[in-house]
């Protein structure tokens, strides 16, 4: 799906969605409805995606549609170098982390998903970052998401080779990185935030 397309399916999605919620004519509601029916089968079109599985996911969200948050460990050994996880569902790596659930703040999200992906115990110490998925060279994906890139230090637990949602951890330098799982993670991002930090800046990089 190139970019133009996927900007605009994301556009009528969201379109669809807030017209479902705001109104009460029958008629609008028919077309909001259409156009949402419409959207789901160019996406299945466009992918190996049964519409079926397509409409389930759309409707895990209602109300006016916004982004959603994604937030990410930034942890490095006295090396320098980045803990990073390989993912099952592609085989590539990225930063722990995953989206935020209700109920979770950012930090508390981060946290959580660190014990999980590694068995490691962190404690989140700067915001290095918010960036905006669509301003990065990830592929084209939906829904629209902004990072949030947090510097997090062990403070304990033991690194686990494997877990339900990983096939592995490990710390690489930066100039000897893995293949990325580029949904997540780009090593445009992991290069700024590493020379972030060997700057020594402690202000919050953004979009």
């Amino acid at each position: 799906m190139q970019p133009p397309l996927a900007a605009f399916l994301e556009q009528a999605l969201a379109t669809a969605q807030a017209g479902l919620t705001y109104s009460n004519d029958p008629f609008d509601i028919g077309r909001f409805e259409a156009l949402r029916a419409a959207t789901v089968a160019l996406i299945a079109s466009q992918s190996e995606l049964a519409p079926e599985a397509i409409s389930d996911w759309i409707a895990l969200d209602n109300g006016y549609p916004t982004p959603k948050l994604d937030v990410r460990a930034f942890i490095q050994n006295d090396a320098g170098h980045i803990l990073l996880v390989q993912e099952r569902s592609d085989g590539c790596w990225t930063l722990p982390g995953g989206w935020c659930d209700i109920g979770d703040s950012p930090a508390d999200a981060v946290v959580r998903e660190v014990v999980e992906e590694t068995g490691l115990a962190c404690r989140p110490v700067q915001l290095l970052a918010l960036f905006d998925k669509l301003k990065h060279p990830h592929p084209p994906q939906l829904p629209h998401a902004h990072k949030a890139f947090f510097l997090c230090e062990v403070t304990g637990g033991q690194l686990l080779g494997e877990t339900d949602e990983t096939k592995g951890a490990g710390y690489f330098s930066i100039d000897n990185l893995p293949p990325l799982s580029r949904h997540r993670v780009v090593a445009s991002q992991l290069r700024t935030l590493h020379e972030h930090l060997q700057l020594g800046r402690r202000d919050t990089l953004f979009d």
